[in-house]
């Protein structure tokens, strides 16, 4: 089986040379390119069997898209001309994301951040290159749609926020820990549930949901501990994987005393991961939780942003959502306009990523068979006012939008030289990183 040739691309030369071995040393073939036109030219040597690593195009190319002679989105270009069958990722700084955008509809498939973070890259290149292996049909077998929807790099986003959370899930995902995931309805909790079970030792086993909301007490009863007097046995006894207990909260103070006796009698088979909306501490402070189950099922806990709250993330969301969604619906959509993201960006996400890709399906199915960008008015009317109004009367998000991009164009004219950028800008240096940080804007 011939190994992945991948393509690193920037012109930092420890970035290409670093990632290089990291991916020499997991059994990929690789090639560097410090510029553009280095890169284009590598490109077209490879697509013609002139290159070193055999007649065949690259796998993946990494490549950044500010570099001298030719930028990355030049070697975009040259990617979908003559390979592309090539998976491009953009190697980007979290927040810079115009270019980014810009390449992401122009065919880039994803993007990875700098500082990189090497485990999260070979994990996105080991789904990546599972999914370049599948024809159409078989990718939509569920084995395949799990692999996909359920890598810990596809779950949620990609920003500080939930790279810190998939941090931690990848630390629990090999043990029966007991897991808390809170946060807003909408925001995912039952998706990170499942992407623990798919990377556990128990991703062959059950995988079972329960909502503590839509039951009632005594239905809730039968089906976690089954019926006293009766052979019929409940989740607990006789299943083994997974239970996803979603809103433990609204357990009734009978149910969280029998959950707290069985916990202390300990699970053997069946790992619990258990999730809430509601402030489980409060509750308790309240009475309304028992203590000594808050105890028993927050070893360790997941707390999830609301969206707007990371709004970096939409970008990725959007793009991953309108391939999976598009695939799915028959379409032929690649991405969206530039007017149809700053709508996406503006809105507030009260349904969090739950109402995103309502929105994102709603949109596909009603579009045209030929639409390849999703325009506004493929989006509900609703969510257009809603979006007018906030961007228009926000004086304070627009101040905000408004530093940033000044900033942002004095770090570009001065190649993100901050000392001669803190001078132009009249600030002193220390000003200059303090006013970054308080915009929450990357530093490169």
């Amino acid at each position: 089986m011939k190994k992945a040739c991948i393509l690193i691309v920037d012109d930092e030369k420890t970035v290409c040379e670093t990632l290089s071995e990291v991916l020499r040393e997991e059994g990929y073939e690789t090639e560097m390119a410090f510029d553009g036109e280095e890169a284009i030219q590598k490109i077209e040597k490879q697509k013609l069997g002139q290159g070193p690593l055999g007649q065949r195009p690259f796998d993946v190319v990494f490549c950044d898209l500010r570099m001298p002679k030719s930028d990355g989105l030049k070697v975009l270009e040259k990617v979908e001309e003559l390979s592309p069958e090539t998976f491009f990722i953009v190697i980007t700084a979290y927040g810079s994301m115009e270019t980014t955008l810009e390449a992401l509809k122009k065919g880039a498939y994803d993007y990875v951040v700098k500082p990189l973070i090497f485990d999260d890259i070979l994990l996105k290149l080991r789904h990546l290159l599972d999914f370049k292996k599948l024809n159409v049909e078989n990718r939509l077998l569920k084995d395949s749609i799990i692999t996909d929807q359920f890598a810990f790099d596809n779950v949620l986003g990609q920003g500080p926020e939930m790279k810190a959370i998939y941090s931690l899930m990848q630390k629990v995902a090999a043990t029966q820990t007991t897991v808390l995931i809170t946060g807003e309805t909408g925001v995912g909790k039952e998706r990170l549930a499942k992407a623990i079970h798919h990377q556990s030792a128990q991703k062959e086993k059950n995988f079972v949901r329960i909502c503590c909301a839509s039951y009632k007490e005594h239905q809730l009863d039968q089906a976690l501990f089954g019926e006293e007097g009766s052979p019929t046995q409940g989740i607990f006894t006789k299943h083994d994987g997974t239970l996803f207990m979603d809103e433990i909260g609204d357990l009734t103070p009978a149910l969280q005393l029998k959950l707290v006796k069985l916990l202390q009698a300990g699970l053997k088979s069946l790992r619990l991961i258990v999730s809430s909306t509601k402030d489980l501490a409060k509750e308790v402070s309240k009475q309304a939780f028992r203590e000594d189950l808050y105890y028993r099922i927050n070893v360790i806990e997941l707390k999830v942003p609301p969206l707007r709250a990371r709004k970096n993330d939409i970008p990725f969301l959007v793009k991953y959502f309108v391939r999976r969604l598009s695939e799915e619906l028959g379409k032929k959509i690649k991405y969206v306009t530039d007017e149809t993201l700053d709508v996406l960006m503006n809105y507030q996400w009260k349904g969090n990523i739950r109402e995103l890709q309502n929105i994102l399906e709603r949109s596909i199915l009603l579009s045209d068979n030929d639409t390849q960008f999703l325009n506004v008015h493929h989006l509900p009317s609703e969510l257009i006012s809603q979006t007018h109004d906030t961007a228009h009367y926000n004086f304070k998000e627009a101040m905000r939008k408004s530093e940033i991009k000044h900033i942002q164009w004095v770090l570009e004219k001065n190649r993100f030289d901050k000392k001669k950028t803190a001078q132009d800008l009249g600030l002193s240096l220390s000003s200059l990183y303090r006013k970054i940080e308080e915009l929450a804007m990357p530093i490169q």
